[in-house]
């Protein structure tokens, strides 16, 4: 027979590397320009062009597909919904480009990524660029705080961070990833480890950084995932007595310090502000309770909820993960985005201990970064942004990937013999 009829792995390896290159380039999305009058970024174009080239992977090679992940149902049911908020929606073009950025984009990406991502190698191809984008974002951020610190021009409640962002914008991207660093940190081994080590040492810094108090707790919650998380007794009371000093130095910090006592004084916390919100949230979604506000149109809905408020100023979204998912895509939208999310917490921990190699690190992780993203989505919302929504479906993919793995690993145990 005449001709090659091997797969073409150049696709294929062309296909990761641009997936790679996406996940390091995650926060790129603030650099943006138009197709004629179509808007895009960076990260979507990176996006695009990871989607092109696995479809030319597939025609070429009619493979490899993602197969099954479990999440076919809720996450047909969550796309459903964006669209019918598109069509609730009162600016169908504005709420369109957010369904496509926020929703189809990330989702596509995620079967990339389950498809493609089929060995520790692939995964650690990702995982490298990944530490690599978020070390030099990281230092970029660091650069504009301690710019600010110098200028004697830092603003507590809104601290400079890298390319001018919110402060607690970077601090709801570098969460997860902090999570998941942790995963490598706590149950990595080797070079592997060390890397992991470095890493979170620098995006620790960053989050701290970024004064937020939802990344305060956030960070607190996974101190008690660690503790509670499948680790020795010793481990766990050396990390205990670790985590017990650094809040005594956090609480110290001359700026983080008075942060964090404004933040729990019922006079001054920022818990009051958020339950006004919420309370007009809750009066808005009284008279739109199927569908919220639409994509996209909860600023403009809530004005008049909020007119009798001068405390209050129209926000992009409501400051829970929840609620923003309710008011974006209505009750079919909450309840299919809270079963993704419950999901991608719960099945690790079921697979954690027949995981091994690198799914048993990565297991952990992915899990901790969405307990943290719930927590943070407590008073925040998480999800609702370019690099958050693509943060989020790459680490439920490599979440996927690590629990076929751990499947595989439990059929190659050694049986013993009686």
């Amino acid at each position: 027979m005449s001709g090659d009829l091997s797969p073409d792995q150049t696709l294929i390896r062309l296909t990761r590397w641009a997936l790679a290159l996406t996940a390091a380039a995650t926060p790129l999305y603030i650099v943006r320009w138009h197709y004629g009058p179509i808007p895009t970024t960076l990260l979507e174009t990176l996006v695009l062009l990871t989607i092109l080239l696995y479809v030319a992977t597939v025609v070429r090679n009619r493979g490899p597909l993602p197969g099954r992940t479990g999440l076919e149902i809720p996450i047909a049911l969550f796309l459903v919904a964006g669209a019918i908020g598109v069509l609730v929606a009162p600016d169908h073009r504005g709420a369109l480009g957010i369904f496509r950025a926020y929703l189809i984009e990330p989702v596509a990406i995620f079967y990339v990524v389950v498809a493609v991502i089929d060995s520790a190698a692939a995964i650690d191809l990702v995982l490298a660029a990944w530490a690599v984008g978020s070390v030099l974002f990281c230092a970029v951020d660091l650069l504009y705080f301690g710019r600010a610190v110098v200028g004697h021009s830092l603003v507590a409640g809104h601290a400079a961070a890298a390319f001018n962002l919110d402060s607690n914008a970077v601090a709801l991207y570098l969460e997860p990833l902090i999570g998941l660093a942790a995963g490598f940190v706590l149950m990595g081994r080797g070079r592997q480890r060390w890397a992991a080590i470095g890493v979170l040492i620098v995006m620790l810094a960053a989050e701290l950084a970024t004064l937020s108090r939802g990344g305060l707790l956030a960070l607190a919650a996974l101190v008690l995932i660690a503790l509670a998380g499948g680790l020795p007794a010793r481990t766990r009371i050396g990390l205990a007595a670790a985590a017990l000093v650094a809040g005594l130095v956090i609480w110290r910090l001359p700026v983080i310090g008075p942060r964090i006592g404004h933040a729990l004084d019922p006079r001054t916390g920022t818990f009051d502000v958020r339950g006004q919100i919420w309370a007009a949230t809750a009066r808005m979604l009284r008279d739109h309770p199927i569908f919220g506000a639409g994509v996209n149109a909860y600023q403009s809905t809530m004005t008049k909820y909020i007119a009798h408020n001068p405390y209050l100023v129209p926000e992009p979204y409501p400051h829970n993960i929840f609620l923003t998912s309710w008011t974006e895509l209505g009750l079919l939208g909450l309840f299919s985005f809270t079963y993704i999310l419950v999901a991608l917490i719960v099945q690790p921990w079921r697979a954690f201990r027949r995981a091994a190699g690198v799914n048993r690190p990565l297991l952990w992780g992915t899990a901790a970064a969405f307990v943290m993203v719930l927590v943070h989505g407590l008073v925040d919302s998480p999800y609702w942004k370019n690099d958050l929504s693509v943060e989020f479906w790459i680490l439920a993919a490599l979440e996927i990937v690590a629990l076929r793995g751990a499947r595989n690993d439990q059929r190659t145990e050694p049986q013993l013999s009686v």
